[in-house]
């Protein structure tokens, strides 16, 4: 477990996590539905070549079909959320830079990623308002 950066608290920490932790079984379960109600409307991807913009659920489900049937075809079954950095940017914004380990059935790691996301503090959890791929090599 890594530890909160800037001026996030233990506190934030944990609750990013458990969200990023859910977010992971949706990601790894194929749960579409369960996927796009983690988005804030409109939402924003933003990668070196546009910025797009995602305005309702059924674009986040749409975006997310052939990630899921890659992940089963390629035997991904879990997705592990790694917080490398976080930061609050307001009382209701988080910065969080996560690493995505892709588990096969025998938990060995088959696959990474790493996003950038900004999150907007909700009632019970967060929802992602931006989100930005980052290149690991940077």
């Amino acid at each position: 477990m890594t530890t909160p950066t800037s001026d996030a608290t233990a506190y934030d920490h944990d609750d990013v996590q458990a969200f990023l932790n859910s977010y992971g079984v949706a990601l790894a379960a194929g749960d579409l539905d369960t996927i796009a109600e983690t988005y804030a409307f409109p939402a924003l991807v933003v990668t070196d070549e546009a910025s797009v913009l995602i305005s309702d659920a059924e674009t986040v489900r749409e975006s997310f079909r052939g990630a899921a049937e890659s992940y089963r075809e390629r035997g991904l079954v879990g997705a592990v959320a790694q917080i490398r950095s976080l930061g609050t940017t307001s009382a209701g914004l988080v910065w969080v830079d996560v690493r995505w380990s892709y588990r096969d059935e025998w938990a060995g790691e088959a696959d990474t990623e790493s996003f950038r996301y900004l999150l907007r503090r909700g009632r019970d959890t967060f929802q992602i308002c931006v989100v930005v791929p980052v290149d690991p090599l940077a």
